[in-house]
């Protein structure tokens, strides 16, 4: 019986921190959620006792015996603390589209755990090692080696295993966190196959858009500025008490009539892969994809006008297959990370003070034509990197996050001073937007894609328009709309206004499929703003978001089991009480409304 003890003692300490990490969730669980969460325990057990036979089977044969060893140890030690890390983070346990986007994207999520994993963790991690791997070996001696043994334990693990990886898309997160790590690789594995096809495997190809040039040329520029995981409510202009855009609140201040803040801006997605393209193109993710690939870019509207186009990025283009979704409609200069031949800094993007020499490079008079541009920025990427002189706070992920905005800020800074010295702040309307926000464990997450709390998806949204410019267009309402909920799709039908282009017959066949509002016109009191990260596109199963006035309305799909969330944004900004369960069906229906509507929308409604 003291043997036994000593054999269990290994998988009972993981099996009990398993139970207690996820203790307030088994609560939540259906009865058949907490029995599946039973057979992985079982599964888990299984799995040990047969690892623990063939090592003492091999005992002698030294070579195989800690190859075995090592194998056996990386696997625990990866899987459960590994998982276990996860969940700190992100406030759930790795998921099979965790595990996805590493088989997709191997380059940035390698990237990514480069950035993450410091010289502290590797410490702890070969501590980890060497006690399991000690635990391992103490425990195989005590077992016995019996060949009938190993294959009835063998035989009853492959069974129970080939049950959890065939049901682990409806039971994922509710099995032990090793038993969900191995059941979700060899898911994928099984369905490599079916996925090599190009779906939802990151950006394709667009449908060329042919626009008819115009005489008409204009004699003011425009600039798009698209920030990084950028949230708005760590910006002086939203309310922030840290000065981290000193630059950005100088410029503010001396253009006080000219400078247009948005108060309730939101993301079309807290994705990079869609959230960009639903600035640049006007698609939110729930359009038809034939829609979501034949609009046409901001660039070219401008075309048609003759501007001098450019899009500069600091970003790589083969991130999310950028490179592909670009190729065909590509302005007159298409500057990114990899021709920039710049290193890497801050995941797969470069020091942003490279593109904004190169922007300020650009922007200057090169001939009589006026310049319509959008320029990319990384800075305020995970994992925030900054140059040691902007380091004014430091500690917590918020302290690195306002440094990194602090930099970029700088780097604005040069920008302005540039268009100053070139004269260009009279007949230049400039655009700040972030394609999302970021996570900084408000809600125990850190990051974006997994979130559609306000951190993720409250973007800055504002507009320097001079008044020469200002003087042509209904400046009156885009003030009113200041304090209504908008969204970064309705950048693009903005632009379109800007330019001049809305009674152009070719335009309008377009304009007729945006969802977004032209901020110079009327925008709905309670229009329904839509937020989701999971479409033909793209595979990341969060859920699904709906702000309508002062309610926001969370589906979660990644947490298991799926809830439904309502917070009011206006007495409750930073969404600590969730009201869904006090509120009407009525109004549950008012917020889901919009919802119905749309195909990709109800896939999540349907879901259990």
């Amino acid at each position: 019986m003291k043997s036994l003890y000593q054999i269990l003692l290994f998988p009972l300490i993981y099996l009990a921190c398993d139970l207690f990490v996820r203790s307030e969730l088994i609560e939540l669980y259906s009865p058949m959620q907490r029995g599946f969460y039973l057979l992985s325990a079982i599964n888990s057990l299984l799995f040990y006792f047969a690892a623990l036979i063939i090592l003492r089977r091999n005992k002698k044969k030294k070579l195989i015996y800690f190859s075995v060893l090592s194998v056996l140890t990386a696997y625990f030690v990866a899987s459960i603390s590994g998982s276990f890390i996860f969940f700190y983070f992100n406030g759930f346990f790795p998921n099979f589209y965790t595990y996805e986007y590493f088989k997709n994207e191997p380059i940035s999520a390698m990237v990514l755990l480069r950035d993450t994993i410091k010289l502290q963790d590797l410490f702890i991690f070969s501590i980890a090692f060497v006690v399991v791997a000690a635990l391992l070996h103490f425990s195989s001696s005590l077992v016995s080696p019996r060949r009938n043994r190993l294959r009835w334990i063998g035989m009853s693990f492959l069974l129970l295993f080939s049950t959890l990886v065939l049901m682990i898309k409806r039971y994922d997160q509710c099995l032990t966190v090793d038993s969900n790590f191995s059941s979700a690789i060899v898911r994928h594995v099984m369905d490599y196959r079916l996925q090599r096809v190009f779906k939802g495997q990151g950006l394709g190809f667009r449908t060329p858009v042919n626009l008819p040039k115009l005489k008409e040329k204009k004699e003011y520029n425009v600039l798009v500025v698209v920030f990084e995981s950028l949230r708005n409510k760590n910006l002086p202009a939203y309310g922030y008490v840290r000065k981290t855009t000193p630059e950005l609140e100088k410029f503010k201040a001396e253009h006080s009539d000219e400078f247009h803040v948005f108060k309730h801006p939101y993301a079309a997605s807290s994705t990079t892969m869609l959230a960009v393209p639903a600035i640049l193109t006007g698609m939110a993710a729930y359009q038809p994809v034939e829609d979501f690939y034949s609009q046409p870019f901001l660039w070219d509207y401008a075309k048609m006008l003759n501007y001098r186009t450019f899009f500069l990025s600091s970003h790589s283009m083969k991130w999310y297959h950028f490179d592909r979704f670009y190729s065909r409609q590509k302005p007159e200069k298409y500057w990114y990370k990899e021709k920039s031949g710049k290193p890497f800094f801050n995941d797969l993007g470069i020091n942003d003070v490279h593109t904004v020499n190169e922007l300020c490079k650009t922007i200057k008079p090169l001939d009589s034509r006026s310049f319509f541009g959008v320029v990319q920025f990384n800075a305020t990427h995970y994992p925030y990197n900054v140059p040691e002189k902007f380091k004014r706070w430091k500690g917590r992920f918020v302290d690195e996050y306002d440094n990194s905005i602090l930099y970029q800020d700088y780097l604005l800074g040069k920008l302005f001073k540039t268009m100053k010295a070139n004269g260009m702040l009279e007949n230049t309307v400039v655009i700040f937007v972030s394609d999302h926000g970021e996570s900084l464990k408000d809600h125990n997450n850190i990051g974006h894609v997994d979130s559609y709390y306000t951190e993720a998806i409250s973007v800055p949204l504002m507009m320097y328009i001079p008044e020469k410019i200002a003087k042509e267009k209904n400046i009156q309402q885009l003030k009113k709309n200041t304090e209504r909920n908008v969204c970064t799709i309705d950048i693009a039908p903005t632009i379109v206004d800007l330019l001049g282009l809305t009674k152009n017959k070719a335009v309008k066949k377009y304009m007729r499929v945006y969802e977004g509002y032209n901020l110079f016109s009327k925008v709905p009191e309670y229009r329904s703003i839509i937020t989701m990260n999971n479409n033909e596109v793209a595979k990341f199963w969060v859920g699904i978001s709906v702000i309508r006035g002062e309610y926001h309305y969370v589906h979660r799909v990644n947490v298991v089991p799926n809830r439904e969330e309502v917070y009011n944004l206006r007495k409750d900004p930073k969404e600590l009480k969730n009201i869904n369960p006090t509120i009407s069906a009525s109004k549950r229906k008012w917020l889901q409304e919009a919802l119905f509507e749309h195909a990709a929308c109800n896939k999540y409604m349907k879901r259990n």
